[in-house]
């Protein structure tokens, strides 16, 4: 039996992140102290920003590097590197789309401005908008295979 391209571990931490970063990424909006969700026992932390912010940057960087760890995998395998499926061409492009709107936004935020400051909500709206799109599409078509089996 051939080695996987992509180890288990590493497919889990990329769940794990995701869920995470939906999480994070709802706390960025007040919604779970406007709705007492932050009132229940032990979910205190979801209502404070700082505490969802900064576990939303350590979980985006995560992220684009289990990201880049897979193009570097699925790159190096050189001729023997698997055909992406539809569901894995679709997954690439919402991952890459949501990781890239997010480190616009971060580096937005930095002292390299690359959106007017009047644009930043369409930003905001685009990285909410994808990863919506990616959390309907993993519920649609999330245990599909990614990668075409080898020849």
């Amino acid at each position: 039996m051939p080695k996987p391209l992509f180890p288990v571990w590493q497919k889990r931490l990329t769940l794990i992140a995701a869920l995470g970063l939906a999480l994070t990424g709802m706390g960025q909006m007040p919604i779970f102290s406007r709705y007492y969700i932050a009132d229940l026992p032990g979910l205190g932390w979801l209502g404070n920003y700082q505490i969802t912010a900064a576990l939303h940057l350590a979980l985006g960087a995560a992220l684009v590097f289990l990201l880049t760890s897979y193009a570097a995998s699925w790159l190096a395998a050189g001729a023997a590197r698997p055909t992406l499926t539809t569901a894995g061409k679709w997954r690439v492009a919402l991952y890459g789309a949501v990781a890239l709107t997010g480190v616009v936004r971060v580096l937005q935020n930095g002292s390299w401005a690359m959106v007017g400051p009047m644009n930043v909500r369409y930003l905001d709206w685009l990285h909410l908008a994808l990863a919506m799109g990616l959390l309907v599409f993993a519920m649609a078509a999330g245990r599909k295979g990614a990668v075409a089996a080898r020849r």
